[in-house]
């Protein structure tokens, strides 16, 4: 079975992964996987807020009812929730290490399309001064315990709704830091509008963090030779309500940097990652064999991230 049928996320056990890129080392036919411990090793730092937020999360949306979220993305019916928030740490710490690395620790946040609020609470946690945008008004009371966590913890909570989707009611120049994580892989049409109005608030030498699914996943590569889509089964997808919200388009890792500089972006720094695997509590067999090949191929693993620099 497909490795992403049997899971509910997708993320990867960096220390592993760092581990078993060597390409000198040999790799065992069975990992075990030690899922999140090994997350706090490797980045013990930033882990614990993190962590944190993720179970502050937890806690605000356990008596929640996500069918207002399935009604425009039927995929999500059924997800878990849980395990996708305990796996998203490896995004998270990835942030706020990367954010370090650029001397940027303190200064104005934007978390567009912050969901779950997650993203923004670490940051928060750490010092930041967060607003965190999305479609809350839309959402009905799914995550109505997650904008009163956020607010509670000093977070300026904004709708598309107020600023419009292209940000018109937001000041240029607003913004040191903006995060858009898991949001450009849901946009119609085309991601230019996104990305514009983005830059347009960012002030300029202000960084811009984009994550999102590489379309040349390995996984993705090989469902496609068996003749499989990558995407929502046509059979959910055909009765959704309109808009519908899950994924519109992936992109690979060069496309993505191609994206940044044509919005006047430099010093583009860009990483790929594995994270599905969490999901597992050892890899062995097929999983394996695969992740033999991606060591070896960044290009084929399963998430992009960048971090790029507005011009002065």
């Amino acid at each position: 079975m497909d490795l992403l049928k049997r899971l509910f996320t997708r993320e990867f056990n960096k220390s592993y992964q760092e581990t078993l890129l060597d390409s000198n080392s040999e790799v065992p036919e069975i990992i075990t996987l030690d899922f999140p411990a090994c997350i706090e090793r490797e980045f013990p730092e930033v882990f614990p807020l993190a962590w944190a937020a993720i179970e502050q999360v937890q806690a605000a949306i356990k008596e929640a009812n996500f069918s207002p979220l399935e009604r425009h993305s039927p995929g999500l019916k059924g997800f878990d929730w849980g395990i996708y928030l305990r796996c998203s740490v490896v995004r998270m710490v990835r942030v706020l290490s990367v954010l370090s690395q650029r001397g940027v620790t303190a200064g104005h946040l934007l978390d567009c399309g912050a969901y779950f609020g997650n993203f923004s609470l670490m940051c928060a946690s750490e010092g930041y001064q967060v607003d965190a945008l999305d479609s809350y008004k839309g959402y009905e009371q799914a995550l109505s315990g997650v904008t009163t966590l956020l607010h509670n913890s000093g977070i300026q909570v904004i709708d598309f709704d107020e600023v419009g989707y292209d940000l018109h009611q937001i000041q240029p120049q607003t913004y040191d830091i903006v995060l858009c994580m898991g949001v450009i892989e849901h946009i119609p049409h085309t991601p230019r509008l996104l990305l514009e109005s983005l830059n347009r608030v960012l002030k300029p030498g202000g960084l811009l963090v984009i994550d999102t699914p590489n379309l040349a996943y390995l996984y993705n590569r090989q469902k496609l030779a068996r003749g499989e889509s990558i995407f929502c089964p046509i059979s959910l997808q055909y009765f959704t309500e309109l808009p519908f919200e899950g994924h519109h388009r992936e992109y690979t890792l060069a496309e993505v940097e191609w994206m940044l500089e044509q919005i006047g972006h430099t010093d583009i720094y860009t990483e790929t990652f594995n994270y599905s695997v969490y999901g597992l509590s050892i890899l062995q067999g097929h999983d394996l064999d695969n992740y033999k090949i991606m060591r070896a191929d960044p290009e084929s693993r399963e998430i992009i991230m960048t971090v790029s620099r507005k011009a002065f």
